[in-house]
């Protein structure tokens, strides 16, 4: 089974990723051009060059800041046999829901006061500008998610054990009986 998490920047999404990892939900590593950030973990993501991303079987992919981030078909097929977590944005979402169509999207709700406090300051009115943008852009896709979970100030623990909630009962209708 497939968990695919969408919403805006600061919303809490890779955050609750990891805590659903230390569930026991596998985590799907994408594929990246760009390099690896410091103090990043090494399996943040698959780090290549280009010719090797291009050469990947990517099923999924978006070209970010210069840079392509995608999920691969091997990578993708881990979660045919294992329960796995994935953070996407909505056109990667809708990618791997045609190729895997069991897959449930849960969009990470946050008022947009609690984001801008939880981002980074832009110096740059151009980069805050778009930042606010790309906010809405990514909050358009909510009403689109099969399920919608708040992760307010103080609610992380609650937004992951709503999710995992989600997940059990998903999987329930999915197999037809008890998941654990």
């Amino acid at each position: 089974m497939l968990i695919i998490l969408l919403g805006a920047s600061g919303s809490g999404k890779t955050t609750i990723e990891k805590k659903l990892e230390t569930a026991g939900v596998h985590r799907l590593r994408s594929h990246t051009t760009r390099a690896k950030k410091n103090g990043e973990p090494e399996d943040a993501y698959y780090f290549v060059k280009k010719d090797e991303f291009k050469k990947a079987d990517i099923v999924e992919s978006v070209l970010y800041k210069n840079n392509f981030f995608g999920l691969s078909r091997h990578e993708l097929e881990v979660a045919r046999v294992q329960d796995c977590v994935v953070t996407l944005d909505w056109n990667g979402a809708q990618q791997i829901k045609n190729v895997f169509p069991l897959a449930i999207t849960i969009y990470i709700d946050c008022p947009l006061y609690q984001l801008e406090k939880r981002l980074p300051a832009q110096e740059d009115s151009q980069k805050q500008i778009k930042m606010l943008e790309q906010i809405e852009l990514d909050s358009r896709c909510a009403e689109d998610c099969e399920y919608i979970v708040r992760n307010y100030d103080g609610q992380l623990d609650e937004a992951s054990a709503r999710i995992l909630e989600i997940y059990r009962e998903h999987k329930k209708l999915i197999k037809g009986g008890d998941c654990e």
